[in-house]
């Protein structure tokens, strides 16, 4: 029996209505493993379609009804099952036993469509058989191949020669056979993947064995090998990676380096899901020069508190024949019984294991490592908070160690708008330790309380503020003088500015300018604390900030007598349309009535009746291209002793330039610049310049001026090699580490789009010298509801 066939729908039998509703409960939407290529292939698993055996209404033609819009307007899925729609050029059978459709054959179900030159349902054994050029497609991803054979009851079967799609991660790739494994698993024989362009990729993968398991979430294979320019790259007997977004144990691609400290180094992390809130990476570093190290790192998140612990660990060290070990636990607390707060522990085993085994300048010039502890929690207006800190001390700083609390103890007050008034105290007791011989200890007691009226205006503000400063101190043999030490110091302030505006253009383009004076006076009068010991206290760094600040100090060792006057104005140029400030410049100097008599031993005061002038200026020209400057002028010397300058331009992702100059005289020079541009199609170049031509710096711990070498601080050069489906990067790092000693890294890797990379990975490093270099994602973007639609 034939008969023309058009678009649509058939109701399923009473016995194949049971089949859908078996069928139903294993057809959730496919997802795809962006973890591992493989995992792509799950999709296959969802692949159950539910065909229909058309009704016969007597010995007349066949009666079908027509389903004008495919997925439009079809009715939800019910109890009975879900709709089938078909379509074919000719449809033939038997009542009850089977229905054949030929010619441009076509069954949608659930999100399901499969094609095939012929299409075959065998209800008896609820079996679907597709042959020539069969297409199915799901979820976006489509599978063709020359035969399907598909039962319903058991979702076994099999797929001869498929080949796939997934669009969703630009993937495909092929195999010899794919096998339904019932339930939501699915076998596949010779598999490959790859990101490539299917006419001659350059990568791919290959697996002897591949099972995708979507009930519990895993994939497995066997016999795994990745093939790049048709050279084997890796290979492993047994593989296993996770569906979706879970995380799953196991080994991680391993990285290659190259270091003038440690020689060439090859890492293979292991990957450890403890649970589903606590995970741990296990790496053993091998390094040509100094042996085989282990290193771990311990992640855990709480609902009250998260953290890490990272540790590395070698034996014996073949250059010193030690062993050599580092440590570091982090923990924030963010609700322990209504209390916040933070453990860091950091250890190490010698003066100079950051010197041998660091990869960036930050980490080779740690000297004192924190071993710190506090608690903190509010009580309507107080805050409290208790602390222990100590520290460990290599190198020189072993010779001028900081003061270390144990412990120390605060409460702090606010009250904000009590009859127009700001109200804070802070109340202070610290016992200071300090482990060197002759050291001056002891406990240090303060109250510090502001006392402030705001009068806030449309066209200005005021703010009078009186403070008061209660310290005593009980000391364990004091040289310089008394033992038990008291201080009380007044502090009288105003702080005033007034704002203009007016409507004006630049560069044709129409802009609102303020003009904003302000005056700051601060009176505080003298008391001699040379007696007075230095635990926490230091010169406060001379900038717009510092120059509406009543204290020259940084701490409370030291109270600063003053009676000056800070003059500074500021204008601002902002985009009325937008709001955004495209440019701000300031000016600012302090006036001195009487010159400060305060001060730290071997640190001087100022002594002119003027401050240096400071002048900084920022702005933000569009397309990407920023500025940000600043400049102290000395009025006496009439030579600038500090100055800065930085420019950014950043047009659009993947393209930015920095330059910048530093200069403090006697202490700093240094020109630094970096940059990821794109120098043709498929090269990109990437690096960072750091160069001093300081011939003297200040040593941090002595604060003497000691000679200097001109040199590179620090300086990256890469390139990035890009092709549609993979990349390789090159970097080379040389960097100084103490002592004037320098240290040579290179790191090469080639990523694979869509899977992974192997060798070392240079983006730490990148991200840290480039400023504005961000990592690439590979994270494919969400689809849209009709993606993959047919």
């Amino acid at each position: 029996m034939t008969s023309p066939l058009t678009r649509r729908r058939l109701d399923p039998p009473p016995r194949l209505r049971r089949s859908l509703r078996r069928q139903a409960r294993f057809a959730p939407a496919a997802s795809v493993s962006r973890e591992a290529a493989f995992a792509s292939l799950s999709l296959v698993a969802a692949l159950v379609v539910a065909p229909a055996q058309a009704q016969s209404h007597g010995p007349g033609p066949l009666q079908l009804r027509i389903e004008p819009a495919l997925g439009a307007s079809h009715p939800e899925p019910t109890e009975s099952g879900r709709p089938i729609f078909a379509r074919g050029s000719r449809a033939s059978g038997r009542p009850d036993r089977e229905l054949t459709l030929e010619g441009e054959a076509e069954i949608r179900h659930a999100g399901t469509v499969v094609r095939g030159n012929r299409i075959t349902w065998y209800e008896d054994d609820e079996e679907l058989v597709a042959v020539g050029n069969v297409r199915v497609v799901r979820g976006g991803s489509v599978f063709v191949g020359e035969g399907l054979q598909l039962r319903l009851d058991s979702s076994t079967g099999s797929f001869r020669a498929p080949t796939y799609e997934l669009p969703l991660y630009d993937g495909r790739g092929e195999a010899d056979r794919l096998d339904f494994l019932g339930g939501r698993r699915v076998g596949l024989v010779n598999a490959t993947y790859t990101t490539c362009q299917p006419e001659d990729p350059d990568w791919y993968l290959r697996a002897d064995e591949l099972t995708i398991d979507e009930e519990r979430g895993e994939g497995r294979g066997r016999g795994a090998r990745l093939y790049f320019k048709d050279v084997q790259l890796l290979g492993v007997p047994y593989f296993g990676f996770p569906l979706g977004d879970q995380r799953r144990s196991g080994v991680l691609a391993p990285s290659f380096s190259m270091s003038s400290k440690t020689g060439a180094e090859l890492m293979v992390p292991y990957y450890w899901n403890m649970a589903p809130n606590r995970d741990m990476t296990l790496y053993p570093r091998v390094m040509a020069k100094r042996g085989v190290m282990l290193g771990t790192e311990y992640r855990y998140l709480d609902p009250r508190y998260h953290g890490t612990f990272d540790g590395e660990y070698i034996a014996r060290d073949n250059v010193t024949g030690e062993k050599r070990y580092q440590w570091s636990w982090l923990t924030r607390i963010t609700n322990l019984g209504g209390w916040a707060g933070q453990v860091n522990l950091n250890g190490v085993s010698d003066d100079n294991y950051f010197v041998d085994y660091s990869r960036s300048i930050m980490d080779s010039s740690e000297r004192s490592l924190a071993r710190d502890a506090y608690l903190a929690r509010a009580f309507g207006d107080w805050t409290v908070l208790g602390r222990v800190s100590k520290w460990q001390n290599i190198l020189e700083a072993r010779l001028a160690p900081p003061y270390e609390r144990e412990p120390q103890v605060q409460a702090r007050y606010t009250k904000r708008e009590w009859l127009g008034f700001d109200f804070t105290t802070t109340l202070d007791a610290t016992r200071f330790v300090r482990p060197l011989a002759g050291a001056v200890e002891g406990l240090r007691v303060f109250a510090d309380n502001e006392l402030s009226y705001p009068v806030m205006l449309p066209g200005g503000f005021i703010v009078p503020k009186v403070g008061l400063h209660l310290s005593s101190y009980d000391l364990d043999n004091n040289p310089l003088g008394d033992d038990r030490l008291d201080r009380v110091l007044p502090t009288f302030s105003v702080d005033a500015g007034l704002v203009f505006e007016r409507d004006t253009r630049v560069f044709d383009r129409p802009m609102l300018q303020t003009l904003e004076p302000r005056l700051f006076y601060v009176r505080t009068p003298y008391r001699d604390q040379s007696e007075f010991p230095v635990f926490d206290t230091g010169v406060a760094d001379f900038n717009f900030a510092q120059l509406f600040s009543t204290n020259t100090f940084v701490g409370s060792d030291r109270i600063a007598d003053a009676n000056h006057l800070t003059t500074a104005v500021i204008s601002r140029f902002i985009e009325p349309a937008t709001g955004a400030e495209r440019f701000r410049v300031a000016l600012g100097q302090r006036l001195y009535f009487n010159p400060q008599r305060v001060a730290l031993r071997g640190v001087g005061v100022p002594t002119d009746r003027r401050s240096d002038v400071l002048l900084a200026a920022s702005g933000d020209f569009g397309n990407g291209m920023t500025l940000d400057g600043g400049l102290q002028w000395s009025v006496r010397e009439s030579r600038v002793p500090r100055m800065s300058l930085s420019w950014r331009y950043l047009p659009e992702a993947g393209k930015v330039v920095n330059v910048g100059v530093r200069y403090l005289r006697d202490e700093i020079g240094q020109f630094d610049t970096s940059w990821r541009w794109p120098v043709s199609r498929r090269w990109v170049a990437m690096g960072r310049l750091n160069y001093s031509w300081a011939k003297t710096v200040r040593d941090p711990l002595t604060l003497r001026i000691i000679p200097a070498e001109p040199g590179f601080v620090e300086s990256v050069l890469g390139f990035e090699y890009r092709r549609d489906c993979w990349i390789a990067r090159f970097v080379v790092q040389r960097f100084t580490t103490a002592a004037f000693e320098k240290t040579t890294a290179f790191f090469l890797q080639l990523e694979f789009r869509g899977v992974g990379h192997l060798g070392s990975d240079p983006f730490d490093i990148l991200t840290r010298n480039i400023r504005g270099y961000q990592s690439p994602s590979d994270r494919p973007a969400q689809p849209g509801r009709f993606f993959g639609y047919e």
